[in-house]
């Protein structure tokens, strides 16, 4: 798979969240408010400014009943025949392609890699603690 550039995967994020709110009948308010975030922080996503951590874009997913590539990927690019969104959603995030390992190490990676962001993401929010 082709590694996207950061600003083009941030916009193609945004063009999917603003397709799928209005899809939805809903408001950044509204969606900030289920997602836990702030009405800036859908505004920041949904114009290409910042991408969303994989917790949210899981919480998006699920709630819009899509698959995460569809929240990633260009809707005109998508292949049907993709079996997991797991290795499309690794690859906007970090530039790999893991699609060719067997199922049980692609997990393995994509568990590893969860663990591993996560206990960053805990490192840096117990650092900054009020």
């Amino acid at each position: 798979m082709k590694k996207m550039a950061s600003s083009e995967g941030k916009a193609i994020m945004g063009r999917n969240i603003k397709r799928l709110l209005k899809q939805h009948g809903l408001t950044a308010a509204k969606l900030a408010g289920i997602l836990g975030v702030s009405t800036a922080t859908i505004s920041d996503w949904s114009n290409g400014k910042t991408y969303p951590r994989i917790d949210k874009i899981e919480a998006m997913a699920d709630y819009f009943a899509v698959s995460k590539s569809e929240l990633v990927e260009d809707p005109q690019t998508v292949k049907p025949e993709v079996a997991s969104d797991e290795p499309v959603l690794m690859a906007a995030h970090w530039g790999l392609d893991i699609s060719g390992l067997p199922d049980d190490e692609r997990h393995r990676v994509i568990d590893r890699a969860k663990a591993y962001v996560e206990g960053l993401i805990a490192d840096y929010e117990d650092r900054h603690a009020d």
